[in-house]
C-alpha cells in the first residue's frame, strides 16, 4: 500500500468536526437528566442507609441476583457496573463475559428475584437511552435468579 493510498483511507474514516461536535453536544443534552435521575437514586438509598443505620435493629434483606442485561459494549456494561456499584447497598459482583449478565449483591433486596431485576433494568434503560440516543429495546421478561437472600428480621435472635 503506498502512501497515498494510507493517507486517502485515513481520510474517509475520519468524521467531520461539525457532526463530532453535534454528536458530543447530543450526549452531553441526555446526560444531564439521566445525572439528575441518577443523583435522586443516589441521595434515596443514602437516606435509608442511614435510616438503617440510626434506628436499632437491621432492617436489611441481602440477597444476590443474576440479571440478564441488554448492554452491547463493554462501555455500556462497565457503566452500569459503576452505577450499581455507585449506589449505596448494592455492589457488582460480577459480569458474565460470555453472556450478558450482572450479578448484584443488594442489601436491601426485593422479596423476589423479578424485584431487583426490574431495579436493575430502570437503571439499565435509562443509561442505554443516555448512551444510544434511542429506547432500548424491551428488558428480558424473565432470567432473573436470587442466587441466596435472607431477611435480616429473621436472622435477629
Amino acid at each position: 500500500m503506498s502512501a497515498a493510498q494510507g493517507a486517502s483511507q485515513g481520510a474517509a474514516r475520519r468524521v467531520p468536526l461539525r457532526t463530532r461536535v453535534r454528536r458530543g453536544l447530543g450526549v452531553t443534552a441526555r446526560a444531564l437528566p439521566f445525572g439528575i435521575w441518577f443523583l435522586g437514586q443516589v441521595i434515596a438509598a443514602n437516606w435509608q442507609v442511614a435510616r438503617d443505620l440510626l434506628s436499632p435493629g437491621l432492617d436489611t434483606t441481602p440477597g444476590i441476583a443474576a440479571v440478564p442485561l441488554r448492554c452491547r459494549t463493554r462501555a455500556e456494561l462497565t457503566l452500569l457496573a459503576n452505577l450499581v456499584t455507585l449506589t449505596p447497598g448494592t455492589v457488582t459482583l460480577e459480569i458474565g463475559r460470555r453472556v450478558h449478565v450482572i450479578y448484584v449483591l443488594d442489601i436491601y433486596a426485593p422479596a423476589t428475584a423479578d424485584g431487583l431485576r426490574e431495579l436493575i433494568h430502570a437503571t439499565e434503560t435509562r443509561m442505554l437511552k443516555m448512551m444510544r440516543g434511542t429506547d432500548p429495546p424491551p428488558p428480558p421478561t424473565s432470567g432473573a435468579r436470587r442466587i441466596s437472600g435472607i431477611s435480616g428480621k429473621e436472622a435477629q435472635p
